[in-house]
């Protein structure tokens, strides 16, 4: 170290910065309260005026009043239980709406189920309840419109908002850590890499060392620094308790950086398992409600589509057992969540029915597909049998695309990751295939690009991110790409 443990420099008045940080918590908090308030304030001004200009009679506040209240309770911890008062979520109004809305819905289909169980209902009109919904979601929008507007001015203009971050290893570490945390956007910026001695030399990996640990004390008691970082995974248990030691009387936070590895994983998280603080680089997929309600999806979806298209998969069943000889349905097996093998069904569209260790792919003016076939898979109309699949729990409605067991042993070999895509259930559509990556995959490339927005999807899973790719869905069907 280049200096004792328990070196201080003094500073003279002079050189100390007064500058009080807003916390960014603080302004979540404030975007809490304002939620809670006008949830609140809603309830009561949608019945005074309703009751006042068109009932003409008079309103008992303390009754929608207390209505209010237990919807602004229920809304604002469901927020702020799933990180939407987050300085990030915040910031990305459109995502934050999106999660408000689909909040405030839940909210008020509680609220109904609440009042009719205790018998209560009567007591509150359906203009009411309807007028406070449509106000409270508009109400809730343009506030998360106008949070947003703010903070992204504030997060331009630096200042309160910003948050300095000095980092303890002129190395490859400190150096990769810099490029990962800096975002001029989110008002994140790299004060400088620092030294922490002799042995700690500048890689030179585009951060060099600005200075020695001296130089971070005077930046940090002068108020120029709000984190400091140690990026040192190399150093001694002595030395790291000797460095943080020194550095823990400094007025600013203090964090590890541990290794590279867990650089490579932004999206994990710190949580804590007994006592012992822990680093996740992936989590349980569908952790939580997530299953049952994506279950329960399947089947409130499924269901009604099954019906509504089984007239339409009579017609086209019809057509090919017309059109020659053959099965209607051709089954192959495939993976399923976690490797389990299943059958799936499609509707026949080739004259052969492969199903064995070489399975050739579809590819473009195929011999091998029919007539009638080569319009089914043109607009995907040969994948309908596996809403059966869905109802029996083989697959999901949305999620990777199940493959041959040939074509998945082959392709578990050479691409990275491949076989994360098991970690749910295989869909009837896919984040993939709506952004383009459906039909033959003969290229590892692409094969590859499809593993990426396959992860994408299971690590970003939401019931809305499901209804968009099924809305997406209709678009690809309808102006089909690479499907032949």
């Amino acid at each position: 170290m280049s200096e004792a443990p328990g070196y201080v420099e003094e500073l003279s008045a002079t050189e100390v910065s007064r500058r009080t940080p807003f916390s960014r918590a603080v302004y979540g908090d404030l975007v809490q309260f304002s939620d809670f308030v006008m949830v609140t304030f809603a309830s009561v001004l949608v019945a005074y005026l309703y009751h006042h200009y068109v009932l003409v009679i008079p309103t008992d506040v303390q009754r929608f009043g207390a209505a209010g209240i237990v919807g602004a309770t229920g809304l604002t911890a469901l927020l702020r239980r799933d990180g939407y008062y987050e300085f990030d979520a915040i910031l990305s109004s459109s995502r934050a709406m999106r999660a408000v809305i689909a909040r405030w819905a839940l909210i008020v289909l509680g609220l109904i189920a609440f009042g009719y169980a205790l018998k209560v209902s009567e007591h509150f009109s359906r203009f009411w309840l309807f007028a406070w919904t449509a106000v409270v979601a508009v109400s809730l929008v343009t506030a998360r419109i106008v949070a947003a507007t703010v903070l992204r001015r504030a997060v331009r203009e630096g200042g309160v908002f910003s948050r300095r971050i000095a980092i303890v290893g002129a190395n490859e570490i400190g150096s990769r850590f810099a490029e990962h945390a800096a975002n001029p956007e989110r008002a994140i910026s790299i004060v400088g890499v620092f030294s922490a001695g002799p042995e700690d030399a500048s890689s030179g990996f585009g951060y060099p060392s600005v200075g020695d640990l001296r130089a971070l004390e005077r930046a940090a008691r002068a108020g120029e620094i709000d984190d400091v970082v140690i990026a040192m995974p190399k150093l001694t248990k002595e030395g790291m308790a000797s460095l943080v030691n020194r550095l823990s009387t400094l007025p600013v936070s203090l964090a590890i950086c541990p290794n590279a590895h867990w650089l490579d994983h932004t999206g994990g998280d710190v949580i804590r398992i007994g006592g012992a603080p822990l680093l996740t680089l992936y989590r349980r997929p569908l952790e939580g409600w997530g299953g049952v309600l994506k279950t329960v999806e399947d089947y409130l979806v499924g269901v009604p589509a099954f019906l509504l298209l089984a007239p339409l998969m009579l017609a086209i069943a019809l057509a090919i057992k017309l059109e020659g000889k053959g099965p209607i349905l051709f089954t192959q097996q495939r993976h399923g969540f976690n490797h389990k093998v299943f059958r799936i069904y499609k509707f026949r569209t080739m004259t052969v029915l492969e199903d064995g260790a070489e399975v050739e792919q579809a590819r473009k003016q195929d011999p091998r597909v029919t007539p009638l076939g080569a319009f089914l898979r043109r607009y995907s109309l040969d994948e309908l049998p596996q809403i059966l699949n869905v109802l029996r729990g083989d697959m999901s409605l949305v999620g990777p695309r199940p493959h041959a067991l040939a074509h998945n042993h082959q392709y578990a070999l050479t691409i990275e990751n491949y076989s994360g895509r098991h970690k749910v259930k295989p869909g009837m559509t896919g984040w993939a295939q709506v952004n383009g990556y459906r039909g033959e995959t003969s290229e590892r490339e692409r094969m590859a690009d499809r593993v990426r927005y396959d992860l994408e999807y299971i690590d970003n899973w939401s019931l809305w991110f499901d209804f968009k790719i099924m809305v997406l869905t209709f678009a690809a069907v309808l102006f089909p790409k690479n499907a032949y």
